[in-house]
């Protein structure tokens, strides 16, 4: 009896609609209870003890997964059919999506990407452009086996970004998707990217969210800390906290696993810097120059991907491509060490608000008590980050559910007293939010409660980075980065010091600093340029000596 070619599809279907689904179904997806007609010994072969494994895996959904999607492979490299809302690479169609997957060898997991591809729901029309980096096994014959491909290849293998670069030009689309091999892609996640973008004209990226086989998040938006590390949001948050990952938002990169940009923006921009070859913090870069640009970095975590991280290059770092990863990083700091001094948040910093840092992060916050779409937008145009205590109406608010018990420690938490940022309750002290609201006050008394979003003070504009702890000149930020400068530290040289004034910086006449260094590791004559004053053009440099350093701006 013949094998049926697209015996995979119901699997696939299934593993598509749990990404599509969120967090509950995505932990479902290696569930063999759930796919009651699948048939091990006809979907895959190699003999009759495969019913017998189906029936030990029935327990262990991760495993369960993990044997199918490498199963597939025992299929071979075999033909699929063309997604439905595939622009064929003949036809004069321009697409709105060209989704780019740049692969070396690995074709498994790239003819397990394409299968999701052509499994998923989905109503955008796209095209799908394989770009082969000098691949040495069957992943040359995709182009024969899948017609509605388009293939870019490299006869020598120049790394991911070369392949990247060199393939985009072959994109028609509005929008070009980089995708890693490595994933699986949700239901209705290209939709979801391009509905961001048509909401947001201001987006000039947009990221999916990627989990991981284990169901839980690996990354949704991630942040970029003042000294320089990068941080995948979200990654192996515990279930009862999806709610802070689970609203779109500005943040301050996305991966490049499943990255979504303007193709006109791409071109202005050259695509990915050369400086960052052959991998590793090429995404974060791009993120970094769209925002330069004056555009928008928007992750969607509505829009998902599975990413089987690690499976295309090793995961360590001390092999393969990741061996790339600790330079690039520190390339990466030292190309923007004066965007991290002046509108990065410090390490440690909590994440709820670093996540958000265009509208939350350094701003007074407000916690709605009844949140409307009339009053979170009254506190946006006077300038308050807003928070929405129980269902938000929007869906670029986050919603923190009165049910969960440990809401009030961990609000305490994300918003703490010293260093923290200033937050107002707003609205009536009613039912289960006004309970919350009368913790908090207890637990905070200089939150205010105001009844009114309309009676907020207006803020001004600009977004003000969070001062050190310590400080409480209310018109100064002192913002430090660069080599050991925290709050418990000791300022090392050379070393970063910016200073902000906000307000009405002008009505103080000077600034006094006290630099306390220690003897340990200070040479004699050492000089250090302490402050530079960008719109004075001046530079004021100091000799430093052991013990207390007077310093008058």
């Amino acid at each position: 009896m013949p094998r049926d070619p697209l015996a995979w599809l119901p699997l696939l279907r299934h593993w598509t609609h749990c990404l599509g689904e969120g967090l509950e179904a995505i932990a479902a997806m290696g569930d063999l209870a759930a796919l009651p007609e699948l048939n091990l010994a006809a979907l895959l072969p190699g003999g009759r003890g495969w019913m017998d494994v189906q029936r030990s895996l029935r327990h262990d959904p991760e495993a369960a997964f993990r044997l199918l999607y490498y199963g597939l492979a025992l299929r071979g490299l075999e033909a699929l059919p063309p997604p439905e809302q595939l622009v064929s690479p003949d036809s004069e169609e321009p697409p709105l999506i060209s989704v780019l997957i740049p692969v070396h060898n690995h074709w498994p997991i790239t003819l397990n990407a394409l299968r999701s591809l052509v499994a998923m729901a989905n109503d955008c029309r796209f095209e799908v452009i394989v770009a082969d980096d000098a691949s040495s096994d069957a992943t040359q014959q995709l182009g024969r086996q899948l017609p509605w491909l388009r293939i870019w290849r490299s006869e020598h293998n120049q790394g991911f970004l070369d392949t990247c670069n060199g393939a985009a030009e072959l994109a028609r689309g509005e929008l070009l998707l980089l995708l890693n091999n490595d994933v699986l892609v949700g239901d209705h996640c290209l939709d979801r990217l391009a509905d961001t973008f048509d909401r947001y004209p201001e987006a000039g990226v947009v990221g999916a969210a990627s989990w991981s086989a284990d169901g839980r998040p690996q990354e949704v938006g991630g942040i970029v800390w003042a000294d320089g590390q990068v941080w995948n949001h979200g990654r192996n948050a515990l279930p009862e906290q999806g709610f802070a990952l689970a609203y779109e938002r500005e943040c301050d990169y996305v991966s490049g696993c499943a990255l979504a940009i303007r193709r006109e923006l791409w071109q202005q921009l050259g695509g990915f810097d050369r400086l960052y070859c052959p991998a590793y913090c090429e995404d974060t870069d791009l993120c970094l120059r769209v925002r330069q640009a004056g555009r928008a970095v928007w992750v969607q975590p509505a829009a998902r991907v599975l990413h089987l991280e690690g499976l295309s290059h090793s995961r360590s770092t001390e092999q393969g491509l990741k061996t790339h990863q600790v330079r690039n990083l520190a390339q990466l700091k030292q190309q923007w060490q004066p965007t991290l001094d002046t509108e990065q948040p410090p390490a440690g910093h909590p994440w709820l608000l670093a996540a958000d840092d265009r509208r939350l992060l350094g701003r007074p916050l407000v916690l709605l008590l009844q949140p409307s779409a009339e009053a979170i937008a009254n506190c946006r145009q006077q300038g308050y980050g807003v928070l929405a205590l129980g269902e938000s109406p929007q869906a670029d608010v986050v919603s923190l559910p009165l049910g969960w018990r440990d809401l009030e420690r961990w609000l305490l938490e994300q918003l703490p007293e010293a260093g923290g940022p200033e937050v107002l309750l707003v609205g009536a002290p009613e039912g289960a939010a006004g309970a919350l609201a009368t913790r908090l006050q207890q637990a905070r008394p200089k939150w205010q409660l105001i009844a009114r979003a309309t009676g907020l003070t207006p803020q001004p504009g600009g977004i003000r980075l969070p001062a050190l702890p310590g400080w409480d000149r209310q018109d100064l930020r002192v913002l430090a980065s660069s080599i050991g400068l925290h709050g418990d530290g000791w300022l090392e040289t050379p070393s970063r010091l910016v200073i902000q004034l906000l307000g009405e910086g002008e009505r103080a006449d000077s600034l006094r600093l006290g630099l306390y260094l220690p003897e340990e590791g200070l040479q004699a004559g050492d000089r250090t340029e302490l402050i530079q004053l960008d719109m004075a053009a001046e530079t004021i440099s100091q000799e430093l000596k052991p013990g207390l350093n007077p310093v008058v701006v």
